[in-house]
């Protein structure tokens, strides 16, 4: 077993559990605040529907490059891809949202644990990170959700 790979696991599960932490303690107008004003104009509870599918988009794109060294095609156009998806993930509500980020995420930190060091080695191409390892790609499942926290809780003034 990869000790980085139980690392990985567990910083995939600390955060998500701070993410999930994080959203309960939103009220209903806070889900229904926009964060972003230009593009997609995403709402806190899209940024959810958003974290939502990448936990599950992103999950079968990794296991998909550990197992068959593909990513996602060069003209893969991440833009569409997020308002088209994220579109149809809001549809859900947050409690659904709640549950199925925890789900997803759950799978994934189980996923990493059981990764070798060849496994965390392989690389593929990301829809934003362009060709790169495994063990960045899971870095980045968590870290692109802080980013994104931190952009809610400044347009919340929260700390």
């Amino acid at each position: 077993m990869s000790e980085l790979a139980h690392e990985l696991a567990d910083a995939l599960h600390s955060e998500g559990e701070k993410t999930l932490a994080f959203f309960r303690q939103l009220t209903p107008e806070q889900m229904q605040t926009r964060i972003y004003e230009d593009g997609l104009a995403w709402t806190t509870h899209n940024l959810l529907a958003h974290f939502v599918d990448v936990e599950g988009s992103l999950g079968r794109i990794i296991r998909r490059i550990a197992e068959t060294g593909e990513g996602v095609p060069a003209d893969f156009d991440i833009n569409r891809w997020n308002a088209r998806h994220t579109t149809e993930m809001s549809e859900y509500d947050d409690a659904w949202l709640l549950e199925e980020f925890a789900r997803r995420r759950n799978a994934n930190v189980e996923w990493t644990r059981g990764l070798s060091d060849d496994e965390l080695e392989r690389r593929g191409r990301h829809p934003a990170l362009g060709e790169t390892e495994i063990k960045h790609m899971l870095k980045l499942l968590y870290i692109h959700l802080l980013g994104h926290q931190r952009d809610i809780k400044r347009v919340l003034a929260l700390s």
